[in-house]
């Protein structure tokens, strides 16, 4: 595995030269220069580097010695550590008496910043697994086999902590992403996409119920926080608590769904709670498995003759306030006559009394199917 790549080496470079104010090279395994503070030398063989790798011993050169060797100068060479191995050496240039006090300042800086690299990446590389595996869990449990979840077990990710899928969007998604990201527990699961985050959320239980009061409040504090400390609006869109872990990818479905569906009847909201919005989504499934045309065309009906919408907006009204006429006619500013005229005309244009339950029902299913198309 090769550790030290041009990137690094240089890295190695910069941040040793400001310890001395003498020139470094950096070379690979095989004694190549792929970091220097003579951009000239960067790609050329390093003799002296070479001698140091095969002996995997530090190596000085005298201003005499260089003459006779290709493509070096007078200076140190030691090599660079890793796990027991030479994986690299790094080389000041200079009079070996002038610089030998330096030499392994030098090394054990380049090898604590080679340290720290790989340590990163590592981390990075962990990350990008547990993004991956958690997509994975987005989209059911039947294709995961004992390496998944093996894996999942290296990572330290408990699958049996009660979760619940969260999707988030954010303006200027780099600037929101990273201030999510920060407000994670260690338990959270997420997978970033290019227009939002998924989140698996971990979440409190009572009485091994989903206390989803606590999720919610914990919601709308992010939302708040985001708008307060980075002047962003979001839209936050939460799916149910299911007990079993074949229940995540119900839950992003969800999730989506409610998403899709609160922007359109509730453009005005934050957070979307599945709950709020299962009579929607059902719709939204049944149009989408092609069977939602079956209610009846009640809306388009109204539509054509209710030019100002105020047949609509009644009806709308009239569901919201359960039928009680007083309440109706109180919100719309209209007499009970005028109320009850508009409701006779809307029985009359769809031949579906809103007075009939049922009647009331498939009108309300008619435009609700509409607003979410």
């Amino acid at each position: 595995m090769r550790y030290l790549d041009q990137s690094l080496a240089q890295e190695i470079v910069n941040r040793t030269m400001n310890i001395i104010n003498r020139n470094i090279n950096v070379m690979n395994e095989k004694g190549v220069i792929i970091g220097s503070g003579d951009k000239k030398r960067i790609n050329s063989i390093h003799e002296g580097a070479i001698r140091v790798i095969e002996s995997q011993s530090g190596f000085e050169i005298s201003e005499a010695e260089a003459q006779q060797l290709y493509g070096v100068k007078a200076g140190i060479n030691l090599p660079i550590n890793f796990h027991d191995k030479v994986v690299g050496v790094i080389g000041i240039t200079g009079t070996p008496e002038e610089i030998r006090n330096y030499g392994e300042l030098v090394k054990m800086a380049a090898e604590m910043i080679l340290q720290q690299a790989v340590l990163i990446d590592e981390m990075q590389w962990d990350e990008r697994l547990k993004e991956e595996l958690t997509s994975q869990l987005l989209h059911g449990t039947e294709k995961l086999n004992s390496l998944y979840f093996e894996r999942m077990k290296r990572l330290g990710i408990n699958l049996d902590i009660p979760r619940v899928a969260i999707i988030l969007t954010v303006e200027n998604q780099p600037n929101g992403y990273k201030w999510i990201r920060d407000k994670l527990e260690n338990d959270d699961l997420y997978v970033m996409h290019p227009d939002h985050i998924v989140l698996l959320k971990k979440v409190g239980m009572t009485k091994k119920e989903w206390d989803y009061s606590q999720t919610v409040h914990q919601m709308e504090k992010w939302a708040t926080g985001l708008e307060k400390y980075q002047r962003l609006h979001c839209k936050i869109a939460i799916g149910s608590c299911h007990p079993d872990l074949e229940g995540l990818s119900e839950s992003y479905r969800e999730a989506v769904y409610t998403l899709n569906v609160g922007e359109k009847l509730d453009p005005h909201k934050t957070i979307y709670f599945f709950d709020e919005y299962k009579l929607p989504i059902f719709l939204a499934r049944a149009n989408q498995l092609g069977i939602g045309g079956e209610i009846g065309p009640y809306f388009q009906q109204l539509k054509q003759q209710d030019k100002k919408g105020e047949l609509l907006e009644t009806l709308m009204v009239y569901v919201e306030e359960n039928g009680d006429v007083n309440k109706v006619a109180g919100r719309l500013f209209i007499h009970r006559n005028t109320l009850r005229y508009r409701l006779e005309r809307i029985a009359e244009l769809t031949n579906k009394d809103p007075r009939n339950v049922k009647d009331l029902l498939e009108l309300y299913l008619s435009i609700l199917q509409n607003q979410i198309k």
